[in-house]
């Protein structure tokens, strides 16, 4: 369907924090999850006045598939009727501990919710009513590489809170908070260029030239005068600047590698 995969993550992301009854706005989606909206208002997860309508409602299917609620409770479910309206109850008022260690515990049953925690925590634990992990560097770098983003996570864990942890201010502790977008941070900061770094210049006047050369081309992506290096995307009319030129001693070494 020539659909962004990152895209079609992140919404199904979303759509396990959306709240049944709340409208929400078509107008921040974009043009891979608008069309994803009509597979799943075909699905039933979602619902639309009209297939135009700027405004869509997650359904009780949707918002059951992403909790323990069971999806029909009836007079005549019996003596067990109670517990499991009382486990709905508990779910859906926030099933998640985040402690300051970075652990987390997820007292959930949820398929879709294990897989959803899975996405940026490492787990570790599964019992049939309860799984544990820990957010890591790697897992939260990993889930944003799919498009996950670290307000979005913070938004997820806040939403599914544990009310245990409601009673304290603010709910997730900010030493997670804080570590969680700083790990998106540093994995923006970081980026890699492959190229070619030029060094062992014979003097100053040779350093100076082939730079301001690379410059003027517009492939250099790094320069140390002091140590006479410079880093360029490309070297082929480079070469050719060093072979057209008189030598006088030894030339210019370039060596394949990147740049952080």
């Amino acid at each position: 369907l020539k659909m962004d995969p990152v895209d079609v993550l992140s919404f199904l992301f979303t759509l396990g924090s959306l709240t049944l009854g709340q409208d929400y706005s078509t107008a921040n989606l974009s043009p891979t999850q608008i069309q994803m909206l009509e597979d799943l208002a075909d699905f039933g997860l979602i619902y639309r006045r009209s297939p135009d309508s700027i405004r869509y409602y997650p359904t009780r299917l949707a918002t059951t598939l992403t909790s323990d609620a069971p999806a029909l409770l009836t007079s005549t479910a019996g003596p067990s009727a109670s517990s499991s309206l009382a486990a709905a109850t508990s779910e859906r008022s926030g099933f998640i501990i985040v402690e300051t260690n970075y652990r987390i515990y997820a007292y959930t049953t949820s398929p879709l919710t294990t897989a959803i925690l899975a996405l940026f925590t490492h787990l570790t634990i599964r019992f049939p009513n309860m799984v544990a992990g820990k957010l890591t560097k790697e897992s939260v770098q990993t889930a944003i590489t799919y498009g996950i983003t670290a307000d979005q996570i913070v938004s997820y864990l806040t939403t599914h809170a544990h009310p245990q942890l409601h009673k304290t201010h603010p709910v997730l502790p900010p030493t997670v908070v804080d570590q969680i977008r700083l790990w998106q941070i540093e994995g923006d900061r970081m980026r890699a260029t492959p190229g070619f770094l030029f060094k062992e210049f014979a003097g100053e006047e040779e350093y100076k030239g082939a730079v301001e050369y690379a410059d003027t081309l517009g492939v250099l992506v790094w320069r140390n005068d002091g140590k006479r290096l410079f880093f360029v995307t490309r070297y082929e009319q480079l070469m050719g600047y060093f072979r057209n030129k008189p030598k006088k001693g030894a030339g210019a070494g370039a060596g394949a590698g990147a740049a952080g």
